[in-house]
Parts: C-alpha cells; sequence; structure tokens
C-alpha cells in the first residue's frame, strides 16, 4: 500500500488496482451532510411557500358591497367611471368608490364578512377591499374614512386569517370579531369609542395598541391625546324585547320605557327610531331623562320601532348604547272581544347547552311569535321551534287583532 504523504487534515488516498479509496475526518463528513440536509431544506421551503403563495394569488374574488339603507342625500364616486351617482337601497359598492352623505343623510353598509359600516350625516367613506379567498374562506374588508362618523359592527369570524380594518389619515383600527365602535374623523383628529369587542389600533410611526370595551381613544395626526373610561350601558327592561302592543284608534296609549340605572350617571338619553339602524332620519324622538324611565304617549303610530339607551356622565361624555329591543304597534278593531287567544300546553325541553325545544298548541289560524321570531302552526294549531334562551315569550295573534301572551322559563 502507498500513502501520498501531505497535509495531515487532507484525505488520505489509498492506491488500489480498480477503486481509489479516500479517508477524511469525522467533522468534514458531518459538514457535507449538514450542507445536504440545509439545501434539501430550502428547496422544500421554496416549494411550499411557492404552494401557498399560488393558492392565495388569484384566489380572491371581489365581492359586492352592499348599501342596505338609504336616507335623505347620499352619493357614490365610481371608481370605474369617476362619477357621481345618487345612491338607492340595494347598490351594490365596488372597491375604489367613494360613499358621501349629505347634511341630511345616511346611510348603512353591508359587507363579505356581514360587517355592517353605518354612516351618519356629512360623512366620507372609500370602500378599499370586500373579497373572500375561495380556498381558505378568508375574508377580507378595507374601509378608508376620509371625515365624518361611523359605526363598525362585526359578526363571529369565519377564519383566523379573517381581516376587517378601518383606517383614517394616520390611524388603521383593526376590528376583531363581535365588535362594535364608532369612528369619529375631523382633519388631524380621530376618535374611536369601542362600545363592545376590542379594536386593535396602528398609528403611521408604528405604535399599536388595543382598545378594549367601553373605552374611547383620541389621536391627533399620529399620536395619542387622550384615552376615557365610558359608562356602561343601561340594562333594558321596559317593554320587553319584540313586545306587541295593540293600538285603538281614537284612544291615546301611554306606553312606559324603564331600563336599569347605571352608577355614576346623572341623567340618559333614550333614542326611538323606525329603523333598527338608528340613523338620524330614522329617529323618531329622541328624550334626554334624569330618571331611568320615559312614557311616551302614543296616538297612531302602528308600526314596528326599536329604543335605545344610554348613561350620560357628570362631565356630558355619553356612554355606550344598550342593545336595541323591538316594538311593535297593531291596530285594534273597535269592539274586538277582550279575550285573548288560547296559549296551552306548552313545553320547553333542552335539546344541548343553551338551546330548547319549545312546543305548544294555539286557536287554529293563530300566528304565534317567539322571542319575536315567527313560529309556523299547523292546522290543528300546534307549533314548535328549536331555539336559543332560556326564557321564552309568546305572542299569539290573529286576523282580527285579538292578542295573547305567555312567558314561560325553561
Amino acid at each position: 500500500m502507498y500513502v501520498q504523504p501531505g497535509n495531515k487534515n487532507a484525505a488520505t488516498k489509498f492506491k488500489r488496482p480498480i477503486v481509489d479509496w479516500y479517508l477524511i475526518s469525522r467533522r468534514t463528513f458531518y459538514q457535507i451532510i449538514a450542507g445536504f440536509l440545509l439545501l434539501a431544506g430550502a428547496i422544500v421551503g421554496l416549494y411550499l411557500w411557492k404552494r401557498h403563495q399560488e393558492a392565495l394569488a388569484g384566489q380572491f374574488e371581489t365581492q359586492g358591497a352592499r348599501l342596505v339603507q338609504v336616507l335623505g342625500t347620499v352619493n357614490i364616486k365610481r371608481a370605474r367611471t369617476n362619477q357621481l351617482e345618487p345612491a338607492t337601497p340595494n347598490t351594490i359598492l365596488e372597491p375604489g368608490d367613494v360613499i358621501y352623505t349629505a347634511s341630511d343623510g345616511a346611510a348603512v353598509i353591508q359587507y363579505v364578512d356581514r360587517s355592517v359600516l353605518k354612516m351618519k350625516s356629512d360623512s366620507t367613506v372609500i370602500v378599499q377591499e370586500n373579497a373572500k379567498n375561495a380556498k381558505t374562506d378568508q375574508q377580507v374588508v378595507r374601509n378608508r374614512v376620509e371625515g365624518g362618523t361611523v359605526n363598525i359592527s362585526t359578526g363571529t369570524i369565519q377564519t383566523a386569517e379573517d381581516v376587517n380594518e378601518l383606517a383614517s389619515k394616520s390611524v388603521k383600527f383593526s376590528v376583531t370579531q363581535n365588535s362594535s365602535a364608532e369612528v369619529n374623523v375631523a382633519g388631524d383628529r380621530v376618535r374611536v369609542s369601542v362600545e363592545r369587542g376590542e379594536l386593535r389600533s396602528t398609528t403611521d410611526r408604528g405604535v399599536t395598541e388595543s382598545i378594549r370595551t367601553n373605552t374611547s381613544v383620541e389621536y391627533d395626526r399620529d399620536q395619542k391625546v387622550g384615552e376615557y373610561t365610558l359608562l356602561s350601558p343601561p340594562r333594558l327592561s321596559l317593554p320587553e324585547n319584540a313586545r306587541i302592543i295593540p293600538l285603538e284608534y281614537g284612544k291615546p296609549l301611554p306606553v312606559t320605557f324603564a331600563w336599569g340605572t347605571v352608577t355614576e350617571a346623572p341623567r340618559y338619553q333614550l333614542q326611538v327610531a323606525n329603523s333598527q339602524y338608528f340613523l338620524e332620519r330614522a329617529l323618531v324622538f329622541e328624550k334626554d331623562t334624569d330618571t331611568p324611565g320615559f312614557t311616551w304617549n302614543v296616538n297612531s303610530q302602528s308600526g314596528t320601532y326599536w329604543w335605545r339607551v344610554r348613561a350620560v356622565a357628570r362631565d356630558g361624555r355619553p356612554g355606550v348604547w344598550s342593545e336595541e329591543f323591538r316594538l311593535t304597534f297593531v291596530p285594534r278593531q273597535p269592539g274586538l272581544s277582550d279575550t285573548p287567544i288560547y296559549i296551552g300546553k306548552v313545553q320547553v325541553s333542552r335539546v344541548a347547552s343553551g338551546i330548547h325545544k319549545v312546543s305548544g298548541e294555539t286557536e287554529p289560524g293563530a300566528e304565534i311569535r317567539i322571542n319575536g321570531r315567527a313560529v309556523s302552526v299547523d292546522s290543528d294549531g300546534r307549533f314548535s321551534i328549536v331555539m336559543p334562551g332560556q326564557t321564552f315569550r309568546i305572542a299569539a295573534m290573529d286576523a282580527l287583532g285579538r292578542r295573547g301572551e305567555k312567558v314561560v322559563t325553561n
């Protein structure tokens, strides 16, 4: 055997008749293996990244946001044509469209993720993005508020990657699921008041923070200049939600609104509207009161209304609005019998946690609503429904205007 002299660290070569053999150090061997593994990992990582990008790219389909409600003067500047046109209910909005509400106008927009944006008067909003990924179901909604006041409400998200952003010139707000907040933009000043849930703000300087329920924060350009705690919402009691009240023509009916007190609240503000969105043009009346209650003398205002209350602090700063209760007035025929419609054999059985089956019987031909939800009644007067809740208000009504009501609790 012949050993070739040389550096000790170099490979040692053994001369064989057919095959040349080399001896390498253990360290060199490990380095070679590590290099191969790193190269293989880089190739696999690049492949997976490209697959992920391919899965996302081109899969977002632009969805049309929809104007659910329009009151007063509202205009749209179309991105495609740069033309101004009047807005009407059910108008479809595309990315880049600008919506303007005049001093007498208000609007409600619904997006692909079922979020709702309410625009008050003298407001301007740009729809930046409203899309859904066909493969991952990710939903992306982005709006920019150029000026005015808006309220954003979100529901339950479908994926962890869902995005709902509301931005001004210098601050961007990421709205989490099941949240509600009011954003006011006046030049460089921005005020956000979180009524429910959480918003995450990011300024142009990159400063981020979480803004939670009952909190109001103010910004001047990209600087935070104030933070306040808002009074909690009152708990509504009377009239109960989804209450149906008969009105007899020519006879005023006093309807009493009542709610729970809020600590440190010297007064309250009550709103009654003919729209569940409480747009300014839809308000029937607004009342400030020092007590947790107010009586409304109703004459012939048949129809469906919504009401809500908020506490007002000693410094005049309004608190968070309560939930909305629905109230319906229906005309009652003169001389109609006062005998209520029969509702009986009511049973409430548990189906799952917080879910119950409510069943019973009423007079054939009567209509049944449970907690405001219409329930089908068969020809024999039997009804049943599976729904969430613990307390169930069953309201019956027939074609003559007769009524009946029963409340059951599990």
